[in-house]
């Protein structure tokens, strides 16, 4: 087949996915099937209304709160994912929560005014690209290869969502709000993101070996390995004896990293690569068992859950970065900058912690996660901040 029939061909087919996307995932109409005299549409995801809400991202359980909380507001609510642009007839509403393209057609069609609320699960868009790009330059720097498919780069820039909107509500601390204050001047809520309580924490604790487990670290996370400073961790991880790391993650989606840290990936002895593992797996509570410290180093995060799902499940001490957005207390650690330099010296301060101190830092941080995080939490905290948006109620 000629260059010029494979470029027709391959228009064609993107074009028949697209329009498919648009048929088979238009928008759920009044899905709790009241009759409000007003309207909200939620631009987000349809997954969890579609199906049964699993365990892979607790932005199934969080899209379902949201739908509530709006219903319980007085809104008929009608669902979109963020990303379809199909026709949507936006006369018929009063209110319009969450982001993406529906949010954003909405200034181009709209005939009055509706009531917009922007849901922010991580840094801006801008903050986010410039600290993934500028990570993703420094292993280019490293190793005369470019990943950008292991960073987490947003093509699309959305600037209407973040400067127009009436209110925003981010997951995340103040560090996820300094990067949103600068181009939005109205009010900001912040909430905490949600985990999904597994284990049984008393159990793990009961019987860990704290003297080992404090040379057991764990990186939990999910795409854009680079994005999430695996990298650093395998560039100090293989360097030592005396520690080991134990990596859960999709990493097949990533071959080029694999293949460019293959060595330290696949062929060093203290460095674990478990793939991806989910919550309600033996595997799981093992890692939870056999590990002191989460270890994490992103460059961008709106509250980060895969690591507050370590944390509200089996204690493990925090290791982050500021640019992961969790509040660590008097239990974790921060890291003055994501370099190689700062992690080893965070990484030495948590090895000279005692017994004692592990696990007590260990509990602070398991009562503190699992009760501020905890899925009654956000949704109390969710509807504290919907409520209080003028217009509203």
């Amino acid at each position: 087949m000629n260059i010029q029939l494979q470029n027709i061909v391959h228009a064609l087919t993107k074009e028949f996915k697209s329009a498919g996307k648009i048929i088979f995932r238009s928008p759920i109409i009044n899905y709790y099937r009241t009759s409000y005299p007003r309207n909200a549409l939620v631009s987000y995801i349809t997954d969890s209304f579609r199906n049964k809400i699993n365990l892979s991202h607790t932005n199934l359980f969080e899209s379902m709160e949201i739908g509530k909380a709006i219903n319980e507001a007085g809104f008929n609510v009608d669902i979109a994912d963020y990303d379809y642009e199909g026709i949507i007839d936006y006369s018929r509403y009063d209110l319009i929560f969450g982001f993406g393209e529906p949010l954003i057609n909405s200034f181009y069609k709209r005939g009055k005014k509706i009531i917009t609320v922007y849901y922010g699960t991580g840094m801006h868009i801008n903050t986010q690209n410039i600290n993934t790009l500028n990570r993703v330059t420094e292993v280019f720097n490293k190793t005369g290869v470019w990943l950008p498919g292991s960073g987490r780069i947003v093509d699309k820039s959305w600037s209407i969502q973040t400067m127009l909107v009436d209110a925003m509500i981010l997951l995340g601390n103040e560090e996820v709000t300094k990067t949103y204050s600068h181009y939005f001047k109205g009010k900001i809520y912040n909430i905490p993101a949600s985990i999904y309580k597994i284990t049984n924490y008393e159990e793990i604790i009961a019987s860990k070996d704290f003297n080992n487990a404090k040379t057991h670290f764990l990186w939990f996370g999910s795409s854009g390995m680079i994005h999430k400073g695996l990298d650093l961790l395998l560039e100090i991880f293989s360097k030592r004896e005396d520690i080991h790391l134990h990596i859960c993650g999709p990493l097949e989606g990533e071959p080029e990293f694999i293949q460019t840290y293959n060595n330290e990936l696949l062929k060093t002895i203290n460095i674990h690569y478990h793939g991806f593992v989910s919550l309600n797996s033996s595997l799981f509570k093992e890692l939870l068992q056999k590990c002191a410290f989460v270890v994490f180093p992103s460059c961008s995060e709106g509250g980060s859950p895969s690591v507050l799902n370590v944390c509200g499940n089996g204690g493990l001490i925090p290791l982050l970065s500021k640019e992961a957005s969790i509040d660590t207390g008097d239990f974790g650690f921060v890291f003055d900058k994501i370099n190689i330099e700062s992690i080893q010296f965070t990484i030495n301060q948590a090895l000279h912690l005692t017994d004692k101190e592990i696990k007590e830092r260990s509990i602070k941080c398991y009562e503190v996660i699992s009760k501020k995080h905890s899925q009654t939490n956000y949704a109390s905290e969710l509807r504290k901040c919907i409520n209080e948006i003028p217009g509203i109620k």
